[in-house]
């Protein structure tokens, strides 16, 4: 460096200011310059400088490794008043890179100080090396150098106030992230349970119309049962008296035309005219069809009458071992029905919401039919009771013909059946079905033609909406 150039600023000087012992954090300026008196000067001349009420603290450095020393040290500097040539000629610029391309430090203020004209252009040198600003020593006066250090300072100071406040922004905002994740989460899990409310009050809702459509139906059958039996008490009443009332005529016939050859002769033209005779001998053939006919009437009121009761649709929490299949198997048993030929698997007793003479019939129905498919193999049938998920879970399972997988969507069709039996009307299952959708449930028939078929009722635990039905007596 050129011993002998002009430290300008000794030209001006100013009363020293007392340092207040109240302020304990200065401002950390580095002196980086291979010049002794350089520092000395310069700590002479800046001793009397404050920056916000707060002095310098000066930290010297003779080259560019002290310098990496220092800075590899300290995090709190704030202003680096940088020699450019020291120890080589790019020992300054290369203090510069290292400041701000491997310490990462870009809020540290560096000030290039030079005795000689640089080779490269001085904004060229800036916008290349991250500078903040250029002084050549003979220009530096104090009051040059006083207000190099005050900018430098408050660009610092608004750095580390930006700094500051980008952290705090940066914690708002995590913090304001874990509260939106929080949130969501909750919303989430409070839309999940909205939508399962919102399931359950649709099924509850589904069920609550199947049962009101179930106890209209079952006063319309009532109205209709109760329209037709009262006819059908007297037609039939009425047929037998014809049926009997004939057969008098005929022997009262037989007797007359036997005692007078005149009456018998007689008779025997009202025969010829009228063909008494074919039409007596056709009387019970025909009286044998009316009767038939008014036997199905009777079955098919029969199948309703489960329905005729008021108090047949009311809900209730009843046992289902107890008061429903119970009374189910005794049922069977007084129809004559073996009970070696069921084979039961169940559970530990559980309640059920239902309505208990409705749910048994349905059962009995399901049963029987099952029975009856088997009867001609003399195979069991089983029934699997079991809790799955807030339901019951009701299986039914014979070997017997199975069904054609073309027919297995009409055995719900009212009147539907494949039994030749008079004694069959094809209402059971559309009954047992019905009464299975009122309580919210399912039936499902899986069937394989020379195997058998299984016939599955899922029915929930619980119902609360249909408590409705056991006050309005539906």
């Amino acid at each position: 460096m050129d011993k002998q150039r002009t430290l300008s600023f000794l030209s001006q000087s100013e009363p020293a200011k007392p340092i207040s012992a109240n302020l304990v954090k200065p401002w950390v300026v580095l002196i980086v310059d291979d010049e002794p008196e350089v520092h000395q000067v310069t700590q002479l001349v800046l001793s009397s400088y404050r920056f916000e009420q707060q002095p310098l603290e000066l930290v010297h450095a003779y080259s560019k490794k002290e310098a990496i020393n220092i800075l590899n040290s300290r995090t709190d500097v704030a202003l680096v008043l940088l020699d450019v040539i020291m120890e080589s000629e790019e020992a300054g610029l290369e203090c510069v890179q290292y400041i701000r391309e491997v310490l990462g430090y870009h809020q540290v203020r560096i000030v290039l100080r030079t005795g000689q004209p640089a080779a490269i252009p001085e904004h060229e040198l800036m916008l290349r090396y991250d500078i903040n600003d250029y002084k050549n020593k003979t220009d530096l006066t104090k009051s040059r150098l006083f207000t190099t250090l005050t900018s430098s300072l408050r660009s610092y100071q608004d750095l580390q106030r930006l700094a500051l406040l980008t952290e705090e922004l940066t914690a708002l905002n995590e913090g304001l992230e874990d509260k939106v994740k929080q949130r969501t989460h909750e919303i989430e899990a409070s839309n999940k349970a909205l939508r399962q409310a919102y399931d359950r009050i649709a099924k509850q809702q589904q069920a609550l119309v199947q049962s009101e459509k179930l106890a209209s139906v079952g006063q319309l059958a009532a109205g209709v049962a109760h329209e037709i039996n009262n006819p059908l008490a007297y037609l039939k009443s009425n047929l037998e008296f014809v049926q009997s009332t004939l057969v008098k005529l005929y022997k009262a016939w037989q007797t007359v035309a036997s005692q007078s050859q005149l009456c018998n002769q007689v008779l025997n033209n009202i025969e010829t005219e009228y063909q008494l005779n074919w039409t007596l001998s056709e009387s019970d053939d025909v009286i044998a069809d009316m009767h038939s006919g008014l036997d199905r009437i009777q079955l098919i009121v029969k199948e309703l009458s489960i329905f005729f009761e008021s108090n047949q649709t009311q809900f209730q929490l009843v046992d289902f071992y107890t008061q429903i299949l119970d009374p189910v198997v005794i049922n069977l048993e007084l129809d004559g029905v073996s009970l070696q030929l069921i084979e039961f698997d169940k559970g530990d007793g559980f309640e059920l919401f239902c309505a208990p003479a409705l749910l048994e019939h349905s059962l009995y129905c399901i049963i029987r039919n099952a029975l009856e498919s088997s009867s001609r193999l003399s195979q069991t049938i089983k029934v699997k009771v079991k809790l799955i998920d807030e339901h019951i879970q009701f299986t039914v399972s014979d070997t017997g013909e199975g069904i054609d997988t073309e027919l297995i969507h009409r055995v719900f069709d009212p009147f539907y059946t494949t039994k030749l039996s008079d004694k069959h009307v094809g209402l059971g299952l559309t009954v047992a079905s019905s009464i299975i959708k009122s309580h919210g449930g399912q039936l499902h028939i899986q069937s394989q033609v020379g195997k058998g078929t299984d016939v599955t009722i899922t029915i929930p635990l619980a119902q609360p909406a249909l408590n409705r039905n056991t006050s309005d007596g539906k």
